[in-house]
């Protein structure tokens, strides 16, 4: 399995486990998934658009508002929309690599 995808599970993982997470755990998962969203929108040149800046800044601040409020729903909520749009670059960045081997 590739990084990502481990990475989708153990999201999904502290998502359905949430009231185990402490609030470090919780930032670094977040910090660490925000860093992957960009590096794979660099990584497939998605340039994203007003509207995407808009979510993910909304989603960073949901995260911050979150852990200040600790409330669990909201938490799982951030982590599953995380995994989310990993799962949906990643889908990106695998057929744009079997683009590049048909070429």
């Amino acid at each position: 399995m590739s990084y990502s995808a481990d990475f989708i599970s153990e999201l999904t993982r502290a998502a359905n486990e949430v009231d185990k997470l402490s609030t470090d755990e919780y930032r670094r998962l977040v910090e660490r998934a925000v860093r992957m969203v960009r590096e794979m929108r660099l990584e497939t040149g998605t340039r994203p658009s007003r509207g995407n800046y808009v979510a993910m800044g909304g989603l960073e601040i949901a995260a911050l508002m979150t852990e200040a409020a600790a409330n669990n729903d909201e938490v799982e909520g951030v982590l599953l929309n995380l995994a989310g749009m990993i799962r949906a670059l990643k889908i990106m960045v695998d057929g744009k690599i079997g683009v590049r081997k048909g070429d």
